[in-house]
């Protein structure tokens, strides 16, 4: 990606508003000859412009800060032929750096399978600031996606439990997902989506 691309793509909010600040300021003085009859408007236009600018690139900062201090939370998918076959929804995160082996350790606990199969891709986005329904706070949401070559089932149980597993996957979506309360405490709750798409609760595991 060419540099300027990646300005825009990236910094597009600071290179706006610098055109907004800079291009408004410039406008005003020419749709005001008045304001700059004296030889030193341009001069004036920079140091008001660069004023607001440098505000503006400090709220913004404290903003990035405040977002890297919040709670981290990641929703994981496992898809099998183009749909999910496992989700586990709203997980901690301690940091982005550990959100693939996370993500593979939260699959081998739902399956109960040690080595997953899966494509040697991944997909993991940055779901912005999210609102907690216990308490309110905010918190960074991430997904993260494997693509799964092979439906898994658990290790060290019987053919017929294992068949049982593999079936569930083939027509439906097995789904864990956390309810965080405002003491602190967290209640796990694994749910499970079949095909015709009526949730039907598996039970419930404090933690």
């Amino acid at each position: 990606m060419r540099f300027h691309n990646y300005s825009i793509k990236h910094y597009w909010p600071q290179v706006l508003i610098a055109l907004v600040i800079f291009g408004g300021l410039i406008y005003a003085s020419v749709a005001k000859p008045v304001w700059h009859g004296s030889i030193a408007w341009l001069e004036s236009i920079a140091g008001v412009g660069t004023l607001f600018f440098a505000i503006f690139l400090w709220f913004n900062s404290i903003r990035r800060e405040w977002e890297d201090k919040l709670p981290k939370r990641i929703t994981v998918q496992y898809q099998w032929q183009g749909r999910n076959v496992m989700v586990c929804y709203d997980a901690l995160l301690v940091s982005e750096s550990d959100a693939r082996t996370w993500a593979l350790q939260i699959g081998q606990q739902m399956s109960g399978c040690q080595r997953l199969k899966f494509e040697p891709f991944f997909n993991l986005q940055i779901q912005g600031i999210q609102k907690g329904k216990a308490g309110g706070k905010f918190f960074k949401s991430y997904s993260f996606t494997y693509y799964l070559t092979e439906l898994p089932v658990p290790d060290g149980t019987s053919s017929g439990i294992q068949a049982e597993f593999k079936r569930r996957l083939e027509n439906g979506c097995i789904e864990r997902y956390p309810h965080y309360h405002a003491d602190g405490a967290i209640t796990m709750t694994d749910g499970y989506i079949p095909s015709t798409g009526q949730k039907m609760a598996m039970g419930t595991l404090n933690g």
